[in-house]
């Protein structure tokens, strides 16, 4: 018979990294959760950068994204965060500049080793490179990169790497053609 207490599951994080996590928890849910969406982008981007965030110039975060853990986020310039985006950065999550994450996106770093009874917390950061839009509802697993200039479709789920400047999309994410762009002055 097995010993039960040696199936449970052992916390890996710090007294301190926990502390950090509840400041940001009543912060996000006092002074950055209760702002209105149309405003306060540089009061949303000033908390994250309080917490260690790395945010650039321009960015847009809505009151409804969350992030775990503001200090493995960096942002480029002009980037935005829709509604109800979830940021589990557990480990590093970089996004490039002049990005889109649509509404209700699932950036997830951190997953369990479900191979050991005892589940230990394995984490992988996120790169979504500059140019680059997740669409509506998407999943983004732990240890994906998004190549410059990729759509990735409503709802898809990206289990790996996306090729640059393509539109892929579905469950599991694949390559559907490659994004051509159009001259601007036509």
């Amino acid at each position: 018979m097995n010993d039960f207490k040696s199936l449970r599951y052992k916390n890996q994080f710090t007294a301190t990294h926990k502390i950090m996590r509840l400041l940001w928890e009543a912060v996000w849910l006092i002074a950055f959760r209760t702002t209105p969406r149309w405003a306060f982008h540089g009061w949303r981007r000033f908390l994250l950068k309080l917490f260690g965030a790395r945010i650039g110039p321009g960015c847009r975060i809505a009151p409804s994204c969350r992030v775990w853990a503001p200090w493995n986020l960096t942002m480029g310039e002009l980037s935005a965060l829709g509604d109800g985006v979830d940021c589990y950065s557990m480990d590093k999550i970089t996004i490039g500049s002049k990005v889109a994450i649509s509404q209700r996106s699932f950036l997830c770093t951190g997953t369990h080793d479900f191979s050991l009874l005892t589940r230990p917390l394995v984490t992988q950061p996120i790169v979504i490179e500059d140019h680059v839009w997740i669409s509506a509802e998407t999943l983004v697993h732990p240890g994906v990169i998004v190549r410059e200039g990729a759509v990735v479709g409503a709802r898809s789920v990206v289990f790996r790497e996306v090729p640059a400047w393509t539109v892929c999309a579905g469950n599991p994410c694949k390559k559907l053609k490659d994004r051509e762009l159009k001259d601007c002055h036509d």
